[in-house]
This record gives C-alpha cells, structure tokens and sequence, in this order.
C-alpha cells in the first residue's frame, strides 16, 4: 500500500485536498471517485524520513474503538446525523490520540468525503478491516447494524486476547525470576565460593572450572553481555520488518514447540473471525481476503492469504488455494468449502473461529498446568550442577583437612 496525495472538488464544487492510502493511483482514483469527488490531481506522496515516536503515547486501544463503534451504533440509530454523532463521541472521548482522528473525520465528513474514505485517512488508527466494515454499512444502508457487530467483534476479540495473556502470564513470570536468580548466583554468590574452593590448593574438576570461568566473565563484561543482547535484539527486529524476515518468523512462531501450535491456533482463530464479519456485512470474498491479510500479525500467514486471493481473483474456488497451504489445517479447508456450497460461509467461519478459540482456552490451560513440572526439572538440573561443580570440591577440601 502507498500514499496519493490529491486534489479534488465536492459535491458542493469546493477545492479538497489531502491524501489516501492505495494499491496504486488506479485504486486512489477509484476510491475518490466512489467518495463522491470529482478527482483533479493524484500523485504519489514524496517518501520522507520518519521520525521515531513512543507508541505507548500515540496509540488507539481495542476497548476505544470498540466503545466508539457502539455509541455511533446507539447514536445512528436513533436518527442522529452522522457528523453531531461523531460531535459527541468527541466530547466524550479522553484518549488524545483519538480525539484528534475524531477531529479530521468531522472535518473530512463535512467537506464531503464519505465516512468510511475519512477513517481510511488514519490506518494507524482504523485499520483495514473497519473501514471494509463501515464502508459495506454504507452500501447497505446498515451503518448502525454494521458498527454493533463491530464492536462485538472487537469486544470478543479483546477478551479473546486477555484470556491468553492472562493465561501466559505465570510462564513468563517464572521464566524471568529464574534468569533473575541464575544472574544473582554466578555473579554474587559463585564469586565468593570461588575464593575458597582456590585457596584450598586441590585440582578443581572441569565443571567447576567452567562454572568460575562464566561467573568471571559476567562480572566483568556484564556490559559487554548486555550490549550483545540489545544488538541481537535490534538486529532481530530489523531483519523481522525485512519480507524474507518476516516470513521466516511467522514460519518460525508457528512451528516452534509447545507455543507453535498455540501461536497457531490464535492466528487461526482471528482469521476465522474477521473473515466471517466481512463476509457477513456483505464485503466481496476478493475485498475480505486482502483486508483479512492486511491485518494479520504473522508475515507467513499474510504471504499466503495475499496468495489466495490472487486465486481466487483468477477464477479458482476459495476452498482450492487455502488445501494447497500447510499453514491452514483440512478443517479449515473442509469448513470453507462446505460454507460455498451451502451459502452460509459467514456462519461457518463464525464457528470455526469459536472453535478455535476454545482450543487455545485448553491449550493455555495446559501449558501453565505443564509450566511447574518443567520448571521442577530444570530447578534440579541446576541443584545438580551447582553440587557437582561446587559441593564435592568443597567435600573433597573438608576431607583432605581431617
């Protein structure tokens, strides 16, 4: 997707200008066009440097756009004009960021732009997948509708990814208080024993030999450590945003074991449940399956859905492409197909998604019900290290002293 700057007139005949993301200037025409402009001019926006920003200031959650989904719904409704809905859904909004994406809808809604062409103007924002939506609300004439069940979606979504948050949080408690603990023993208590077991003169044997080497090392070029951590982690997040990098993650978040296939099992979930909203609302198959891959997380999941939709822009049936990809699971396919032959794709999906759902409620379950005997073996792996490479030198000392 690319940035067109344009210069257009409204239906009143005034002079607009601004820009909108597209394909290409074809798409940015079209789209004009079908915001009811009269299109003048549309060239690429000149590519600038950007400039770094703190995300956690400048950022619209799940649960704000989900409650100003729902009030324009109750507002709409209830015969409220479009712009002094979004007037008060102004008024009440405290987030600074959505305020000011409030503030230029309200100015694109009433310089003649449609609703959905002014929310596509912040895809940081709204992404793909609430435009499609608002924008078959539009054509359908359903706007009210349409906005209740985005919201629900978005409610369930939210929900959907608190549940797994919450259900992971205990692993990733243990695993930092464990790294915690193994820093705090080679650099603090490893050091002082290390006095000891030299003094004592005896042969140390290797284990013990390598555990005062590593604890050494990290007492003086702990920084050293720390640096290599943050330029393998910086190096690791530029390669990720690189198109060979990014599918090469995906790939690897869904194959690695125990969380591959929970990974698995969310993106499949959110696919299912996306995909059926669009398809509900009345979006084209083609249209939902670019707006579904403009949203996915995992790069490899995007590639292949960006690959279905080219087949299925070429005439294949939705069910062939998705049977071809070892990414999407035969009930996947099998659902998909079942849901065109029988007309009720949206609701196929819509269960397929809850069954997925419920699959990564039981995998998350497992997983922090198998977190404490892992984290037992691994505790005894390191009581049998530490009496191997510490205790029985300190035995042997004690030993040769009687």
């Amino acid at each position: 997707m690319s940035i067109f700057l344009y210069k257009a007139k409204n239906e009143k005949g005034q002079l607009v200008s601004g820009s909108i993301e597209a394909k290409n200037e074809q798409a940015a025409t079209q789209a004009l066009w079908e915001s009811r402009l009269k299109v003048l001019s549309v060239s690429p926006k000149p590519m600038l440097p950007e400039v770094p920003s703190l995300s956690i200031f400048n950022h619209v959650s799940v649960q704000e756009k989900a409650i100003f989904a729902r009030q324009l719904s109750t507002m709409i409704s209830a015969g409220i004009h479009l712009a002094t809905a979004l007037n008060i859904c102004l008024a009440q909004t405290r987030n600074a960021r959505l305020k000011k994406v409030i503030t230029e809808v309200i100015k694109d809604v009433e310089a003649g732009y449609s609703f959905s062409a002014a929310l596509a103007k912040h895809p940081d924002a709204f992404d793909r997948v609430f435009v499609s939506v608002v924008k078959a609300g539009e054509a359908s004439g359903k706007l009210d509708m349409v906005l209740l069940s985005l919201a629900d979606r978005i409610e369930k979504d939210a929900s959907f990814r608190g549940k797994i948050k919450g259900g992971l949080i205990y692993p990733a408690f243990i695993f930092v208080v464990l790294i915690i603990i193994g820093a705090l023993m080679m650099t603090t208590v490893i050091p002082k024993i290390k006095m000891i077991l030299i003094e004592s003169g005896g042969e140390l044997p290797i284990a013990t030999k390598m555990l005062i080497w590593c604890s050494d090392f990290l007492v003086k070029y702990w920084w050293a450590v720390l640096i290599l951590i943050i330029a393998l982690l910086l190096f690791m997040r530029s390669y990720i945003k690189t198109e060979s990098g990014g599918k090469w993650w995906g790939s690897l978040m869904v194959y690695l074991p125990i969380f591959g296939s929970l990974n698995r099992y969310i993106i499949l979930a959110r696919f299912a449940r996306t995909f059926g909203l669009l398809i509900k609302t009345g979006i084209p198959i083609l249209d939902a399956l670019y707006s579904v891959a403009d949203v996915m997380d995992n790069e490899a999941y995007k590639k292949t859905l960006y690959r279905v939709a080219s087949d299925v822009e070429r005439g294949v049936s939705l069910s062939v492409p998705f049977s071809k990809d070892s990414l999407f699971p035969p009930i996947v396919t099998q659902m998909i197909g079942v849901g065109e032959q029988s007309g009720a794709l949206d609701k196929i999906l819509d269960r397929l998604g809850e069954f997925y759902e419920n699959t990564v409620d039981e995998r998350t379950k497992t997983i922090s019900s198998l977190i404490e005997p892992i984290i037992i073996v691994i505790l005894g792996l390191g009581v049998g290290v530490l009496v191997f490479a510490v205790l029985i030198p300190i035995y042997q000392i004690a030993q040769n002293i009687q």
